[in-house]
């Protein structure tokens, strides 16, 4: 049987009696779908129980009701807002349904109440991946709604860099231009001074384009994504040179007018003063926007990361897989930019968020639902079943029971009403246990 968390989590075939858990579950055994029925009578008479909500909302979600399933969880979180819980529950009800925005936030209300809660880490896990999803959903919706996007009129003060092309003659510097988009995206945000689409969005969106647009490689097109986006401004170019000299070129395009001719800026420098480059190639981007920065935000920008050439190539590669979807491989590419330089900050950001995303990616929705049940002390049904290590079907235990406690051990073979006919089976645990 899966443990998750020291849980057991057994494959229920309802209307079966299975065999339990042969270890002793630390949390909640997430109530099957047959429960419902008892819950609901239950939380009828216990109406503010937010525990017996969570486990209400377990059972309907578990037989596909989760539009009720969310109203028990609400009206709990409206009795009780910092059930800790039922706020997992909420996030993980609206992840289900696509509301990755609203289920980020859910999850973030739960860490707030409390970051040091065993599944505090699986949170933020779920909370990197909803972000990589709202990212690409609006990708999509930016795609399909185009032509209506493309009449509206851009958000001012928005910079959108799209991918820089590596034209360069030595091809193990390819991943240099990965690198130069995100350090850019980077520099020119931390000023504050304009407002820069997430670098990301930019590069996926990219890459559709250029799935069904062979004519994309053509740097005026750019202006297309721009549109799609909603960004004042693009800029875009291409990083050439060799192992010597880098050869940074741009280019800055006004989406409202695309006829206008792109204002362009070069920065020729040692392949070594990369970082330098980079720097100078944002500094003359701010220029030509006309924007005046002052000494301190100058000198901010171009700030060398890292003194080790192989790990800033590690780094680009890792982001290239990244915005693949291919987290394994990024996670790899990440952690040699760590190995190789441990002070380099943005490779171990960018190595947490790729670990994040690869657990993630193989996550069981189910699993991930019914955690939240680790913040629950069981309750007397869930020890009688963990006791027994048997399950049947509760609501074809209740109408018979003649007043006798449910909960109560039963001996191998005993009938559990008078009228019932079900008899309850002691299946042996492993190792011999009852």
């Amino acid at each position: 049987m899966p443990l998750i968390n020291g849980r057991c989590f057994t494959g229920l075939v309802f209307g079966a009696l299975l065999a339990g858990c042969a270890t002793q579950p630390s949390g909640v055994i997430a109530p099957p779908p047959e429960a419902a029925g008892q819950l609901r009578m239950a939380l009828a008479t216990d109406a503010d129980n937010p525990d017996l909500s969570w486990r209400l909302a377990a059972s309907l979600r578990a037989g596909g009701e989760t539009a009720e399933a969310s109203q028990v969880v609400d009206r709990a979180l409206a009795s009780s807002p910092t059930h800790p819980a039922s706020l997992h529950m909420r996030a993980a009800l609206l992840e289900e349904d696509g509301q990755y925005a609203e289920a980020i936030a859910a999850y973030e209300r739960f860490l707030a109440v409390d970051g040091s809660q065993p599944l505090a880490r699986e949170a933020e896990k779920r909370i990197t991946w909803l972000r990589r999803q709202l990212v690409e959903s609006r990708v999509r919706e930016a795609l399909a709604q185009e032509a209506a996007v493309a009449q509206g009129a851009p958000t001012q003060g928005t910079l959108a860099i799209f991918p820089f092309s590596f034209v360069g003659s030595d091809a193990t510097l390819g991943s240099l231009s990965r690198a130069l988009s995100h350090m850019l995206a980077t520099d020119m945000a931390a000023t504050g001074r304009i407002d820069v689409l997430e670098r990301v969005e930019v590069q996926l969106l990219a890459d559709e384009i250029a799935r069904t647009d062979a004519g994309y490689v053509d740097p005026a097109t750019g202006v297309r994504g721009g549109r799609m986006l909603g960004a004042e401004r693009v800029a875009q170019g291409q990083v050439g040179g060799d192992a010597a000299r880098l050869l940074l070129s741009a280019a800055l395009l006004e989406t409202a007018a695309p006829e206008a001719a792109p204002t362009p800026v070069e920065v020729d420098e040692a392949l070594d003063r990369f970082f330098e480059a980079e720097g100078a190639l944002a500094l003359g981007l701010f220029d030509a926007m006309g924007i005046q920065l002052t000494a301190a935000e100058r000198e901010q920008v171009g700030r060398r990361r890292t003194e080790n050439l192989q790990a800033l190539l590690a780094f680009g590669t890792g982001l290239e897989a990244q915005d693949e979807g291919r987290y394994t491989d990024a996670r790899l590419a990440f952690e040699e930019a760590v190995s190789l330089d441990p002070e380099f900050e943005d490779a171990a950001t960018a190595l947490q968020e790729a670990t994040d995303l690869e657990e993630a990616e193989q996550d069981d929705p189910d699993e991930v639902a019914a955690l939240g049940g680790d913040l629950l002390r069981p309750s007397p049904w869930e020890l009688w079943l963990d006791r027994r290590g048997t399950y049947l079907p509760i609501e074809r235990i209740i109408p018979d029971v003649g007043g006798r406690d449910p909960f109560e051990e039963l001996g191998p073979g005993e009938k559990i009403g008078p009228q019932s006919g079900s008899i309850l089976i002691r299946i042996p645990r492993p190792g011999g246990g009852s």
